[in-house]
């Protein structure tokens, strides 16, 4: 029997089509399932507002006679040929199902075709169905997005509630499939592509669709497509089964993800189940289910693994089956995290591939170099102690080296050369589920005031978290290079919390001050003025009347907004794992609905965000985090804590002018800040500006050199810039300042590394090794092994550097050089293949990464996709003309695409902008430039200058 609608075989004795759900015989698709037998929902175009081509749904003739005199028959009649209301005239009607009749209408008062959806009186009669309805219209009409239908406004024409929406030339998927059969691979990727982006839009939003399938989606006449209906069939749901009031189940059964079918809550993770039916019914033309009823159907989606589209298509591309599959995993946690990522492998034309979320934050930078060097951050570094500090994901801390005659090894600075202060977390006393938040909160609370007072240089929360492990008060000043420290404790009696504070002078070995303080938890906000008054006093500083107002200031007049707050930076310093992260952005959004003012917990949403990026890679979160930071900025602009926030995620999300501008303004509130001067030097570093980027570090070096870490990002700078004794000097500085730092041995071998002193280098990494074996110490002692030729042994290393860290896509393209040069070319080209998807994910959130570019024509060069290689050459270059490390990677670049005069040029201006010759002449990827004459005399040349 071939169904009416779309011409498809079905069993003789089937009620409804398999594929579209038409009642055979006549009636409407079985878009909801209702006790046991289908139950009439929308039509292939109802919902949309498309004008469909002639022959494929012909507008339904107005009756001779209609009667007004009931909302049920207005409702449920067709209005073509006539006015609706006074501002709509009703040309031809697109479609009719379970929630109303779709038309095509004129809106008279803006002179454009629209289309209208007229909503039946069952829907309407119910004001807890209708109110569920308002609140999903209005959260999808907060969407913008070019692939997702514009909703306009829910109107009202004689008690007849309608939607009006755009109105799109062109037909709908299920059309197009019914007409064109199956699409080819280019095409399905397409759309694919532009479903992903609507969905990835909506999700920010918080929207989920819950009914997505090819009805849903239309096509224009240039081929872009729109989403609609988002979330709508949601609002008349009555129970947590996903029933609506009369027994129907939500959704519609030929795309229902197994957890709806099972009544189990649908999140943005259904939606994704339903792309992948999508992108399987593109690609073979059918279902992969098929069966005799809904019940069948649901049950196979259920129960039943779905078969290989490859069957169906033999000619359809093993990455697309590859995600198709993965999208059509039962378990919801199996399937993709986002549309976000199948959009990545979608644009990559890669297939998904399995990724390990790390359960640390150890952020770090590759550095300038063929094989794209890694300098090690602060190891799991702690998260933000308070919302002043620039969130722990940082890159490489640290900065210029100054030559300061006082900064000897192991120093604690005199009090005579500065007041350099740590304020340590307060300890507990009692329960600490009931006390830590509020001894946090202290800690926080007091560094917030400290912090702007211009005679003070206070050390990050971050740092301060790390340091605050390593026992003794001298040692903790040593690490931090400070001089004072604040302590203290907190204790419950009752009702009632008592503090002690203490202030610590650790280079004279006295307590320069100690005071008790008491009061109920809803006091703490005037407990942290007074603290702080009697801090300033023991400092023997002389605020001045503007720094006086801003410490008088508080960052919420709402107690409860404020413990909120506390609770949600408790919770990310307790474990920096995604679930602990979501538990404090879930404090967050409530302290700021209970203070919409609340600046500072629209940081914490942000700092929390940006960590939850650099989890799992999610580009979700890297929006969410730029949102959230500009709400605080432009809700307290006077607050450095807001300026900071916002100056990094713009770093992150490759902004670079505005994240200078930001935190320029961040110093212009705290100037004493050697935290806001780093993040200013990476920030011009991005934006190709290396000069300016080493005067940011020098100024961060003047203001605090005791504290390693400033060392260790201005020879990171140094580094960039070819500049290497300048980096050597710098690194050799940290291991003085603090032997135990693993980080320093491991840039101390790297410089050695790129100086060609390889046999040097061996003893540092190993040293590095022993005291902590982090992702960067295996991946660049593995670039040593390489550039020796032992392969075997760079393997090794650069396969515990991908299992330690697998989302870095510096270390991936390295163990794919690795396995190419010991003859395992299939490894070789899969590994390169994972480190592309990864390069896409990063310029998803940053697209100017200039770095990122490189490496992708680095990477597709050695897979022999050299119009790809030039294209992402030119647009490095473009962005950063002065990167040693994206100058080298051209050259190299050229030798792949066997242009050896380019690549002599590119040589020749990586050279005369620092980058080491002889490095060089050891890289077996210059093999064959190396037998040139102009090779050799482009070496004597400079292997004397650098």
């Amino acid at each position: 029997m071939n169904c009416p609608s779309c011409k498809t075989g079905n069993a003789e004795h089937a009620q409804h089509c398999v594929r579209c759900g038409t009642a055979l015989g006549g009636g409407e698709p079985a878009d909801t399932f209702m006790g046991g037998g289908p139950a009439s929902a929308e039509t292939s175009a109802a919902g949309h507002g498309v004008h469909t081509s002639a022959g494929v749904l012909s507008p339904v003739p107005m009756p001779a006679s209609r009667s007004k005199s009931s909302r049920g028959s207005l409702a449920d009649q067709t209005l073509v040929g006539t006015d609706f209301g006074t501002r709509y005239r009703v040309d031809s009607q697109l479609g009719q199902g379970g929630m109303g009749r779709v038309y095509k209408a004129y809106d008279k008062e803006l002179n454009r075709n629209v289309a209208i959806k007229v909503l039946r009186q069952e829907y309407t009669d119910e004001p807890e169905a209708m109110e569920r309805f308002k609140q999903e219209l209005l959260l999808a009409s907060k969407i913008s997005h070019k692939n997702i239908l514009r909703i306009h406004d829910l109107g009202d024409v004689d008690g007849v509630k309608f939607i009006s929406m755009a109105f799109v030339e062109g037909c709908d998927l299920h059309q197009l499939l019914q007409k064109e059969g199956r699409l080819s691979a280019d095409r399905m990727a397409a759309i694919g592509e532009q479903l992903c982006r609507a969905l990835e839009a909506a999700r920010v939003e918080g929207v989920v669709h819950r009914d997505l399938k090819p009805q849903n989606i239309l096509v224009d006449q240039t081929g872009q497509i729109y989403v609609s209906d988002f979330g709508l069939a949601k609002s008349f749901e009555s129970n947590a089964t996903g029933m609506t009031r009369t027994g129907a189940f939500l959704g519609t059964p030929q795309y229902m993800s197994p957890e709806q079918i099972e009544g189990k809550p649908a999140n943005h993770k259904s939606d994704l189940y339903a792309v992948g039916l999508i992108l399987f019914e593109m690609g073979t033309g059918a279902m992969p289910f098929r069966g005799d009823s809904a019940l069948e159907i649901m049950f196979q989606h259920v129960k039943q693994t779905p078969p290989n589209p490859k069957s169906l298509n033999p000619d359809l591309p093993e990455y697309l089956v590859a995600i198709i599959l993965k999208c059509l995993e039962k378990d919801p946690a199996q399937r993709y995290e986002t549309a976000g990522a199948i959009l990545a492998d979608l644009e990559a034309r890669h297939a998904p591939q399995q990724r390990e979320r790390a359960n640390t934050v150890n952020i770090s930078l590759p550095l300038p170099g063929k094989k794209g060097w890694i300098f090690g951050g602060i190891a799991a570094i702690a998260l933000i102690a308070i919302a002043l500090a620039i969130p722990g994901v940082r890159h490489l801390l640290g900065h210029t080296g100054s030559k300061n005659s006082a900064t000897t090894g192991n120093t604690i600075p005199a009090l005579a050369e500065g007041k350099f202060l740590a304020v340590m977390p307060f300890k507990v006393i009692g329960d600490q589920n009931t006390l830590g938040y509020i001894a946090d909160g202290l800690a926080e609370g007091l560094s917030s005031k400290l912090f702007q007072l211009k005679d003070v240089r206070l050390a990050s929360a971050a740092s301060v978290e790390k340091a605050g492990q390593k026992g003794s008060l001298e040692k903790i000043a040593r690490d931090l290079g400070v001089n004072l420290v604040v302590n203290g404790m907190v204790q419950s009696g009752g009702d009632k919390i008592r503090i002690i504070v203490n202030l610590e002078d650790v280079a004279g070995g006295r307590r320069l001050w100690s005071q008790d303080f008491s009061g109920v938890p809803a006091d703490l906000l005037t407990l942290e003025d007074q603290i702080y008054a009697g801090m300033v006093e023991a400092l023997k500083i002389k605020p001045s009347q503007e720094e006086m107002a801003r410490a008088g200031a508080h960052p919420t007049e709402k107690v409860d907004a404020y413990d909120l707050y506390l609770r949600g930076r408790n919770a990310m310093r307790s474990q920096q794992d995604v679930k602990a992260l979501k538990v404090a952005i879930d404090f967050f959004d409530q302290a700021k609905q209970n203070d919409p003012a609340f600046a500072l917990a629209y940081s914490g949403i942000a700092d929390a965000s940006m960590l939850m990026y650099h989890q799992n890679k999610d580009s979700f979160w890297s929006q969410k985090a730029l949102a959230a930071a500009q709400q605080a900025q432009a809700l307290n602009p006077n607050l450095p804590e807001v300026h900071f926030t916002l100056g990094n995620v713009y770093r992150m999300t490759g902004k670079n002018a505005e994240s200078i501008s930001e935190l320029k303004r961040a110093l212009q509130l705290a100037p004493n800040s050697d935290e806001a001067y780093r993040g200013l030097g990476s920030a011009y570093l991005a934006d190709g500006r290396p000069g300016e980027a080493v005067q940011a570090y020098q100024s961060a070096v003047k203001i605090n050199p005791y504290f390693w870490v400033n060392y260790n990002v201005i020879g990171q700078a140094y580094f960039q810039l070819g500049q290497y004794d300048k980096a050597l000097e710098a690194f050799k500085r940290i291991p003085e300042l603090e032997p135990d730092n693993a980080f320093g041995y491991v840039n101390i071998a790297s410089v050695y590394t790129q100086q060609g002193k390889y046999q040097e280098a061996l003893a540092p990494f190993q040293k590095a090794l022993e005291l902590h074996p982090h992702f960067t110490a295996y991946s660049n002692l593995g670039t040593t092994y390489f550039y020796l030729k032992r392969y075997p042994e760079s393997v090794t290393m650069f396969e515990k550097a991908v299992e330690m860290n697998p989302q870095e896509e510096v270390t991936m393209g390295n163990l794919g050089d690795a396995y190419r040069w010991s003859g395992q070319s299939a490894k070789a080209d899969a590994t390169y293949d994972k480190a592309i998807s990864l390069c896409y994910s990063e310029l998803r959130v940053n697209p100017r990464s200039a770095a990122t570019m490189g490496n992708l024509g680095n990477y597709y060069a050695k897979k022999k996709d050299m119009a790809k290689a030039q294209d992402f050459m030119k647009r490095a270059l473009a962005i950063d003309p002065n990167d040693v490390d994206i100058l080298y990677t051209s050259a190299l670049v050229q030798v792949l695409g066997n242009h050896p005069n380019e690549a002599i040029a590119a040589l020749r201006t990586a050279f005369q902008k620092g980058y080491p010759a002889a490095l060089c002449r050891n890289d077996p990827e210059f093999e064959s430039l190396q037998k040139l004459p102009a090779f050799e005399q482009l070496m004597k040349e400079f292997s004397k200058s650098n």
